[in-house]
């Protein structure tokens, strides 16, 4: 792959870049770019968890990493450091400028030494309260192993001693408890609002915390540790998914730190006697830093009802084919497909259909795959309902979607205890598929309804993951769907199919006959294009179908949120944007030219090998003229953006595309506008 193919951590932080561009953006609503600084924050602490963690141990493995098509782990590592440390000056230029902008508007943060006389004895009380009784100090002695320290909780490293320089002083470490408020408003006396993070309010009780001990001075300091979060499983099959599972996320718990996050004022005999202890000596796993840490948190920061502060919150744009008195999804979904566009049009509209199976007599069997629920999940509710008015209803919930392992074992648990028949996973394989397959007794025969989706089936990330879903009646790919879940129960037996394609099976056999059938077209001077929209697009043999296809002069336009492995030459036919704004883009959408008469697809699935070969992923064909019309117009809109689409270019530089035209071009906006216009 050479100078080609670029590692996909280096292209995943110039996605971060994007997303502190919008924190940094002073066009933006102030509470947005405060959200904006915690998904950055966030994004970062995964990053590290898993991409991090990986690159770290494939450089222990000496020169195998050549066979995997990657580049040198160690060079990545290095660049890596460079990339996040330049990035972390940028974020805290765009945090003191949004600190700035928030006392503009009355929001005023203070620190332990800043808090007004007349707020002493009600923030004394409230740490005894409300913090103290989980406050549980860590005592450090030079001799004494270091007990293992959780992954990701930030902690108070703190210095005690005496003012007069007697005696020694005491350290120890202080975990910010991650079940209180990270943000405390203060009693306000006037207009202004003041505000305190809890490691402040921490600071301002350690008197209180160490009483018990002869000093009287405190320093602390801000420390965080990233542990590597990859789960590892034998192939022991004497021993059940569960108990795997439960040692894993153990495992996690302790896996060997890859970041220690610290206050850049940390004097270092203090910073290297914590070090020591976690043997976290290497300088390529040490990043200095600010005050604060997990800023992640900047996600729950209080708003206190301000105005015009935040985006808009626009009303869902309803489905004609839906009205306010269609008495029956079924019904709707019979008459014509129906394809939802969330955020801008309800999820609930799914939450109504599978209400009405749970209860609806002729309804026999619902089957679901499950990767992410909302937390209290409506869709979990109805399927539950369904099994106790006795439908047969099937979930194959994925055990090992990350960081929600712990709750889908749960939800699993939920099931059963409602009658459900509960699957977790398919040996081998991490099934990434959004399915639904309802089947329902009609004029004596057994009829099928599927939806099939671009993103998880949760109601929570519905209201800001750009994502589509549809509904239909079509038997053939309600036949293909079964085939699918037969597939789940009986994974030895591949699935059969005649409209959808299935990774690990026939995915990368689906895109190159696609593509090459795009070459000949354009050989042969026929109309020809690929237009493909995915959030990661780094993997190398489908780099090299387009780079194939962008050689014969085949023009392609991508759209890629996060990961871009793609290096493009200046006189490709390729052309690349990336786009961050107030939604996440998240669908999948392939469209194929097709002498003028284009196929379009949507899909489960990204452009990584992992979505190839070993993850279940399903891709889908918007059958429907008008359908299909709309998901290309839906394309060609954001390929229109000129306000928030990064142009891909060979250096990830993330300049933004020129304005072409009278008006700059926003194209979530314009989305909303055309949903509206269409539907009305």
């Amino acid at each position: 792959m050479g100078s080609q193919f670029r590692s996909k951590e280096t292209s995943w932080l110039s996605f971060n870049a994007r997303v502190l561009q919008e924190a940094a953006d002073p066009n933006v609503p102030l509470f947005e770019r405060i959200k904006f600084l915690g998904i950055y924050s966030s994004n970062l602490d995964e990053f590290f968890r898993v991409r991090v963690a990986t690159l770290k141990r494939l450089a222990t493995l000496g020169d195998e990493w050549k066979g995997l098509d990657i580049p040198d782990p160690n060079v990545t590592l290095r660049k890596v450091g460079r990339l996040v440390s330049a990035q972390a000056e940028d974020f805290n230029e765009a945090y003191a400028k949004v600190e700035s902008d928030l006392e503009d508007n009355g929001i005023k943060l203070i620190n332990e030494n800043e808090v007004p006389e007349h707020l002493t004895s009600f923030l004394r009380e409230y740490f005894r309260r409300e913090v103290s009784p989980h406050i549980f100090p860590i005592i450090l002695k030079a001799s004494a192993k270091l007990p293992k320290l959780k992954d990701l909780p930030m902690y108070l490293a703190v210095k005690a001693s005496k003012s007069d320089g007697s005696g020694r002083p005491m350290h120890a470490l202080i975990e910010i408890p991650g079940n209180l408020p990270r943000f405390i408003p203060l009693p306000s006396k006037n207009s202004t609002k003041l505000v305190m993070y809890l490691d402040d309010i921490i600071r301002f009780g350690l008197a209180e915390v160490f009483a018990t001990f002869p000093y009287d001075t405190y320093d602390s300091y801000a420390i965080k540790f990233t542990r590597d979060s990859e789960l590892e499983f034998d192939d022991d099959f004497t021993e059940s998914f569960y108990e795997k599972l439960e040692d894993s996320l153990k495992a996690r718990e302790e896996g060997l730190p890859v970041r220690a996050n610290f206050d850049r004022n940390f004097p270092k005999p203090f910073l290297n006697l914590i070090l020591r202890k976690l043997n976290l000596a290497r300088s390529d796993s040490l990043y200095p830093g600010a005050r604060y840490h997990n800023r992640r948190d900047l996600l729950t920061f209080p708003k206190f009802g301000k105005r015009g502060l935040s985006n808009d919150v626009s009303e869902p744009i309803r489905i004609k084919a839906i009205t306010k008195n269609t008495t029956s999804m079924f019904a709707a979904i019979r008459k014509k497909d129906l394809l939802i566009h969330t955020p801008y049009q309800p999820f609930r509209h799914l939450i109504r259909l599978l209400q009405e199976a749970s209860i609806d007599p002729l309804v026999q069997s619902i089957s679901m795959t499950q990767y992410r629920l909302a937390k209290d999940s409506c869709v979990a509710s109805a399927l539950q309902s369904a099994a106790r008015n006795g439908k047969r209803v099937f979930v194959l919930v994925e055990p090992q979607a990350r960081f929600d392992e712990q709750a889908n074992i749960r939800w699993a648990s939920s099931y059963r205890s409602a009658g459900v028949q509960v699957q977790l996973g398919v040996q081998g394989l991490k099934v990434h598929s959004k399915l639904i397959h309802i089947e329902r007794r009609e004029s004596g025969k057994m009829r099928t309804y599927s939806v099939l989706g671009t993103g998880n089936f949760n109601e929570d990330t519905a209201t800001i993951f750009a994502d589509h879903m549809l509904m239909t009646y079509d038997q053939e790919i309600g036949s293909d769907v079964a085939e699918i879940f037969q597939f789940f129960k009986r994974s030895y037996r591949p699935p059969k199919l005649t409209h959808l394609n299935v990774a690990p099976f026939d995915l990368r056999r689906f895109l190159k006959d696609r593509i090459d059938r795009e070459i000949a077209n354009h050989k042969a001077g026929k109309p020809a294009g690929l237009s493909f929209k995915v959030n990661n697009f780094s993997d190398g043999e489908t780099n090299a179908l387009i780079q194939k296809a962008a050689d014969a002069g085949v023009p392609v336009r991508l759209i890629v949120r996060s990961m871009f492995s793609m290096v493009i030459d200046e006189k490709s036919s390729i052309e690349a944007i990336s786009i961050v704004d107030k939604y996440l883009e998240h669908s999948r959408l392939l469209i194929f030219d097709n002498e003028n008469d284009p196929e379009v697809f949507l899909s489960s699935a990204d452009f990584l090998p992992r979505n190839f070969d070993t993850r279940v992923e399903t891709i889908f064909p918007i059958k429907d003229t008008k359908l299909r019309k709309q998901m290309t117009d839906y394309f060609n809109i954001q390929w229109s953006d000129s306000t928030k689409a990064r142009i891909l270019d060979e250096g990830l530089t993330n300049h933004y595309r020129p304005v072409q035209g009278k008006k700059p071009i926003r194209s979530q906006f314009e989305i909303e506008r055309y949903l509206r216009r269409i539907n009305q």
